[in-house]
């Protein structure tokens, strides 16, 4: 017998660096209970295959002020006591205080955006941000996923970049699946899990998040007439799920999730993004919106 799909998938990330900036909200809900939202930045700084490389990792936090059963919420109490907390904004790098991220989840971000386009990307959320002290910075997930694709990535011109890309399903509180795509730079742990991994398998994968921007250069091109103008470089900015390792081999059947339970999720999560997109063009005064590869993309499991 296969894991129930309402069973949530492992989940676990840790986010340790200093803490680059915060943006807090409120409101109330349906219920009257007062929530706080805040948006967490946390600067770090890793080793990549020997490089090192700084992210700048958002992370989102909501907590009402009172539980369902009335009780007061650590979590409230959590955001309040970030803001007695420096931030790299407010004070520098060198007196800003580190924190580390608990409670938190690994999960998939789709919207539509103002131009009508269907964004498909991740999120952090969380529910505790501590101060940390004498903690090395760290920006890191161990979550289990349904292997959906396996494919080689290919850059815009058609050229492949020597990398691989999975997309794995998450399946979240309540049977919901979130679908996320990683990606995998080591040639030998490419070459690896090309033999030992497979498509409609379960099992878990470890990285490190990677949030940060590279300056590109133009081209160079020009055409055969007029006068050129000068072109500044421009700001590339990366989000990534970077696979470092994961599994030996895939679960056994019984801690691993049935392919016809997941179909069944990813449909519902289809139909999801299919209605986001409807009313991004009802607000658009019916502005045809463009269909994303999210929304279309046939896996070969799918039917």
């Amino acid at each position: 017998m296969s894991k129930s799909i309402q069973v949530q998938a492992e989940n676990k990330l840790t986010l340790q660096g200093k803490l680059l900036d915060v943006n807090f909200g409120n409101g109330k809900l349906s219920d009257g209970r007062p929530y706080e939202r805040a948006t967490v930045t946390i600067r770090v700084t890793q080793t990549y295959g020997g490089k090192e490389e700084t992210s700048e990792i958002p992370v989102g936090l909501f907590a009402t002020e009172y539980t369902s059963t009335g009780k007061p919420n650590p979590a409230w109490r959590s955001i309040q006591d970030l803001k007695k907390l420096n931030t790299v904004q407010n004070v520098g790098i060198d007196r800003a205080d580190s924190v580390r991220l608990t409670g938190a989840s690994l999960q998939e971000n789709n919207f539509v955006s103002r131009s009508g386009q269907l964004i498909n990307g991740w999120q952090i959320r969380g529910s505790f941000v501590n101060e940390a002290k004498n903690l090395p910075d760290a920006a890191s997930f161990n979550v289990e996923i349904f292997i959906m694709s396996m494919e080689d990535e290919f850059d815009k011109e058609g050229d492949n970049t020597g990398r691989m890309v999975i997309k794995g399903g998450i399946v979240q509180y309540g049977g919901k699946l979130d679908v996320c795509e990683f990606v995998v730079e080591n040639p030998d742990t490419i070459d690896y899990i090309s033999r030992h991994w497979e498509v409609n398998k379960t099992l878990n994968v470890k990285g490190r998040f990677r949030v940060t921007s590279v300056e590109v250069k133009p081209s160079g091109e020009s055409s055969g007439w007029g006068e050129d103008v000068p072109e500044g470089p421009s700001t590339q900015y990366i989000r990534e799920l970077v696979i470092t390792k994961g599994d030996d081999e895939p679960k056994e059947e019984e801690f691993s999730y049935d392919p016809t339970d997941i179909k069944k999720a990813f449909n519902e999560r289809k139909a999801y993004i299919e209605q986001l997109q409807i009313d991004a063009r009802k607000k658009a005064n019916g502005a045809p919106a463009p269909t994303g590869a999210a929304a279309s993309k046939k896996y070969d499991w799918e039917g």
